[in-house]
């Protein structure tokens, strides 16, 4: 996941050609007993609500899933992700956490998917507030393998390179980045999450109207790539957005009805996201097909 697709224009970009060079990003963490416990758990329970709830999952991830073949009772290493996605053409690199957007988009457009070297704490099985491992893993690569989603996100990731952040959308990818930061700590303060909510709200609500481009394309790769779903034949949700799929609380709130839906293309776009939280409201779309057409008019 990007800085919610907004980056400051006056940090310096770290180019694709860099991050290449450096080898930490093809080099595996070690993994502690807790990180081992958590992958087991949350694999386990994840493909326990996929099987009850299987008419509700995309016909690609479940495809891709397939293709990908993850083991619940080990981590998979980026090797053995690499050698999956060789298949189609892609290839993964470690990131830690959420990266510079401008990166994002340049390794999406380049065929190259960023992971999260960390995995989530034990306390945050049904939600994690920030990227980690698994939701890179089990969320996103899945749906690499459907050529369709391949690419819209090639296309999502040219045009998004084109659109440059303005002043408002900097201080909202710094507000959401500290709430963010304030919830994955150790002990987070309640207060401080509190107050770092309501900043973001208020700057959500000064940029909602007439957001900048940069913000339309970042609110697109939200609501189509990380919570995207979209209807079947008989009017049922197939949910292929990443975040949801990833996330136990965000999956059983979607397929139990709890979360309010909503048309994609009359409201996505001028709907701003807090990753922190999970959603009250989604977005469907009726196709792929309207994913694209949306898209071509940011």
């Amino acid at each position: 996941m990007s800085n919610s697709g907004i980056s400051d224009p006056a940090v310096t970009e770290q180019s694709l050609a860099r991050f290449r060079e450096d080898p930490r990003v093809y080099t595996d963490p070690v993994r502690t007993d807790e990180d081992k416990d958590v992958w087991i758990s949350l694999l386990t329970l994840l493909h326990q609500l996929w099987k009850c709830h299987e008419n509700s999952l995309h016909a690609d991830y479940l495809s891709g899933l397939r293709c990908l073949d993850i083991s619940t009772s080990r981590i998979p290493s980026l090797d053995d992700i690499n050698r999956m996605l060789s298949s189609i053409g892609w290839s993964a690199a470690y990131v830690d956490g959420m990266v510079d957007d401008r990166l994002y988009q340049e390794m999406q457009a380049s065929r190259v998917f960023p992971v999260a070297r960390h995995i989530r704490q034990k306390r945050d099985l049904y939600h994690s507030a920030a990227p980690d491992f698994i939701h890179d893993v089990v969320g996103h690569l899945p749906m690499l393998f459907s050529p369709q989603y391949q690419s819209l996100l090639n296309e999502w990731a040219q045009r998004a390179l084109m659109a440059r952040p303005d002043a408002k959308d900097v201080q909202v990818s710094k507000a959401l980045a500290a709430l963010i930061e304030e919830r994955e700590k150790e002990s987070p303060d309640l207060e401080a999450i509190a107050k770092k909510t309501a900043i973001l709200q208020q700057l959500h609500l000064k940029t909602c109207a007439s957001p900048s481009r940069a913000a339309r394309f970042a609110r697109f790769y939200a609501w189509a790539i990380e919570f995207g779903a979209t209807f079947d034949e008989v009017g049922g949700i197939k949910i292929s957005g990443s975040a949801a799929l990833s996330s136990p609380g965000e999956f059983k709130r979607m397929v139990s009805g709890e979360t309010r839906l909503r048309p994609f293309t009359l409201h996505a776009i001028t709907s701003p996201v807090n990753y922190s939280v999970v959603q009250d409201t989604m977005f469907v779309a009726k196709d792929f097909s309207e994913y694209r057409h949306v898209l071509a008019s940011i």
